[in-house]
């Protein structure tokens, strides 16, 4: 239904900014408690926003940025790594997907505005946008670094890798890789491009080698995770012959170098930015308390919280990398966690259209599991800590188990199996 069409109607609006991890629980959620009250669903337009036509599996990313083009085309990478919002909503529920970039959120009359010249009045709105590179202003970095956030990010990567591995197929015994950042991302890629070259080598019947450095500007790799996590991931990384330099900061990118705070010099064919994230644009221009990363400042009920003083915007929920949480520690930027808080929104809205008490919002444990090259990966589950093969097979589970959640089950089986039938060539 054309978004047009509820423009000028008298019924409260429900929008959710983005399709996220986050905003797609809220939405999933809300959809499924709307269609148990049909009557009440009449009464309330229901959206989800995104400059996007599909919800991207982030945890397969790294994947689609390491398959080499004689195992996917580009169209069957998306196949694989995303899924397309019609599915996830036929037409003839209770919500509308309408695509669409927020250029504006107007808290004072309650408005967002569109780039299709479209402005919605809200209700209630649950911004969800996600992040956005952080640079940090570092000379030459953004105009000369790869980078790893999206669908097209991922295949940029994987297409300037085997070009420059061709350009220099008959002159070259090296090929250089630096990743600026030793966070998830930045482990996950390493250990799957070793593997990437392997393959090209097998491809181009050469013998190429990779040097491979990791550097990270806090003391050690994977900041904030477990000792022993990190430990077992330095040591994976070291046997499939990363480099890892940790405790220095790119300072600046030049003449195909990068130059760290210490004085070093590591010369790449290929940099991959990894080391840092910023909220979306739109975030910034919001009137709430933010914290030094950008972030908003939220309450217990995610209501973020106006500059100057303790007054709450009672009707705008931030969830996801967009927020910082006052009441809690910090809650880690994972997709885990903004699932959880999609949840929890969806059932405060519905809780406050039904008129009932609000319920609290209690953080789960933020268990995970970290790939780290061929069949093999680490997880941490709270007590159970683990490595090796059966992990790798968890971590696949795992996505089954995502995609059930938010698909009919034939078509989470046949995604997955898709997925799996070509990720696993990578292995």
């Amino acid at each position: 239904t054309p978004i047009h069409m509820f423009l000028n109607s008298a019924k409260p609006t429900i929008v959710i900014a983005g399709a996220g991890f986050g905003g797609l629980r809220a939405a999933l959620d809300l959809n499924n408690f709307f269609k148990k009250e049909p009557a009440l669903a009449q009464k309330y337009n229901f959206y989800l926003i995104d400059q996007n036509d599909h919800h991207l599996y982030v945890p397969a990313i790294y994947e689609i940025a390491t398959t080499i083009h004689d195992d996917a085309k580009v169209m069957k990478l998306k196949e694989a790594g995303v899924l397309p919002l019609e599915k996830i909503f036929p037409p003839a529920g209770p919500l509308k997907f309408h695509q669409a970039k927020i250029t504006k959120i107007d808290v004072a009359n309650n408005k967002i505005i569109l780039n299709d010249h479209i402005t919605l009045k809200y209700a209630y709105l649950i911004v969800g946008l996600g992040s956005a590179t952080n640079f940090y202003n570092i000379p030459g970095l953004k105009e000369n670094a790869l980078t790893l956030g999206n669908l097209n990010s991922a295949i940029k990567i994987r297409s300037a890798l085997e070009k420059k591995f061709c350009k220099d197929l008959k002159t070259k015994k090296i090929i250089k890789i630096v990743i600026g950042g030793g966070g998830v991302t930045g482990v996950e890629l390493a250990g799957e491009l070793v593997g990437y070259i392997k393959k090209l080598n097998k491809k181009y019947q050469t013998k190429i080698k990779l040097h491979l450095t990791i550097i990270e500007g806090q003391k050690d790799i994977l900041p904030g995770f477990d000792a022993k996590m990190v430990s077992w991931a330095k040591k994976r990384l070291s046997q499939l012959g990363v480099n890892i330099v940790t405790g220095d900061l790119i300072e600046e990118i030049r003449f195909k170098s990068a130059l760290t705070k210490s004085g070093g010099r590591f010369d790449f064919d290929v940099l991959v930015w990894s080391g840092g994230i910023k909220p979306n644009p739109i975030i910034e221009t919001l009137p709430f308390e933010h914290d030094k990363r950008g972030r908003i400042a939220v309450q217990e009920n995610f209501c973020p919280v106006f500059r100057g003083g303790n007054k709450l915007c009672s009707n705008i929920f931030i969830i996801g990398d967009n927020c910082c949480h006052l009441r809690h520690q910090t809650l880690p930027q994972t997709a885990q966690m903004a699932i959880d808080q999609g949840q929890h929104i969806a059932r405060l809205i519905w809780a406050g259209i039904k008129k009932k008490p609000l319920p609290k919002y209690h953080p789960i444990h933020n268990s995970y599991i970290l790939p780290i090259g061929g069949k093999f990966a680490l997880a941490d589950l709270g007590a159970i800590k683990g490595k090796g093969f059966l992990v790798w097979i968890l971590k696949e589970l795992v996505f089954l188990d995502y995609l059930i959640s938010i698909l009919p089950l034939p078509q989470a089986l046949a995604h997955w199996f898709k997925a799996i039938r070509l990720f696993i060539k990578n292995d």
